[in-house]
C-alpha cells in the first residue's frame, strides 16, 4: 500500500483578499505561517519516505516544517504547480465577472469544458498533475509521501485517482492547510491497482487557525 497525504497550502494574503492566485507566486500570511506550523506538528510523528511540494513559495513554505521534523530535503516538482488562472491571476471574483461576464460561473459549473484566458484548462493541469502521480506510484510499494500543492492542481489530482468526472471538482472542499490521504493498494492476486479516498479535507490540526477560502 502507498500512502498519500495530499496538503493544500496554508492561507495568503490573496486568500483573505480573494484574488485569483494561480501561478503567481504570493507568500503566505501570517495566518498561513501559523497554518504551516499546524501542519508540521501533525506529521511530525507520521512516517513518511518523502515530503513532496510545489515551487511555489506559498507551497514550498507549507512544506518546509513537515520535511524538517523528519530530516528529510524536499522533492520540488514544477508539475504540483496550481492551475494558471491567465488573465484572471491577481483579480477578484466581481472584477473577473465585469470582464469576462459569465465565464466564471462556468468555469466552476463546466470546469471540464473551460480553457481560462491565457491559461489553462483543467484537463492541461490533470495531464500534468497526473504524469507526476504516475511516476510517483511507480517508486514502489510500503510508501508512504506528504505532497503540498493548491486548490485546483489537488482537485484535479483527487478526481483521476478516485474515477470522478473533472466536471465535479468544485463538489469538493480543500480548505486552505487541510489534508486529504488516499490510500493506493499495488494489484495483487490478478486483481488491478485500487485508489481509495481514506479522508477528504481534514482540519481538525488547524483548531482556531482554520480558514476556508476557494483556491485562486
Amino acid at each position: 500500500m502507498i500512502t498519500l497525504y495530499l496538503i493544500r497550502h496554508g492561507e495568503t494574503e490573496w486568500n483573505k483578499s480573494g484574488r485569483y492566485q494561480g501561478s503567481t507566486d504570493v507568500a503566505l500570511s501570517d495566518m498561513g505561517m501559523a497554518q504551516a506550523k499546524k501542519v508540521a506538528s501533525y506529521f511530525k510523528d507520521i512516517p513518511l519516505d518523502g515530503v513532496i511540494t510545489s515551487p511555489l513559495q506559498r507551497a514550498r513554505i507549507t512544506a518546509e516544517g513537515i520535511a524538517k521534523s523528519h530530516g528529510m530535503e524536499l522533492e520540488i516538482v514544477p508539475a504540483l504547480q496550481e492551475l494558471c488562472f491567465g488573465d484572471w491571476e491577481g483579480k477578484t471574483f466581481s472584477e473577473i465577472d465585469r470582464l469576462w461576464p459569465g465565464m466564471i460561473s462556468e468555469m466552476y459549473h463546466h470546469p471540464d469544458q473551460l480553457r481560462l484566458p491565457h491559461g489553462e484548462s483543467f484537463l492541461d493541469c490533470q495531464v500534468r498533475t497526473m504524469t507526476f502521480m504516475k511516476e510517483l506510484l511507480s517508486r514502489g510499494d510500503h510508501k508512504s509521501y506528504a505532497i503540498v500543492s493548491h486548490g485546483a492542481a489537488l482537485r484535479t489530482i483527487i478526481c483521476a485517482m478516485i474515477d470522478i468526472p473533472l466536471s465535479r471538482s468544485w463538489n469538493m472542499g480543500l480548505s486552505n492547510a487541510s489534508i486529504t490521504e488516499i490510500r493506493h493498494f499495488v494489484g495483487e492476486n490478478n486483481m488491478n491497482d485500487m485508489n481509495m479516498l481514506f479522508s477528504l479535507n481534514q482540519i481538525a490540526h488547524l483548531a482556531d487557525t482554520a480558514t476556508s477560502h476557494l483556491p485562486k
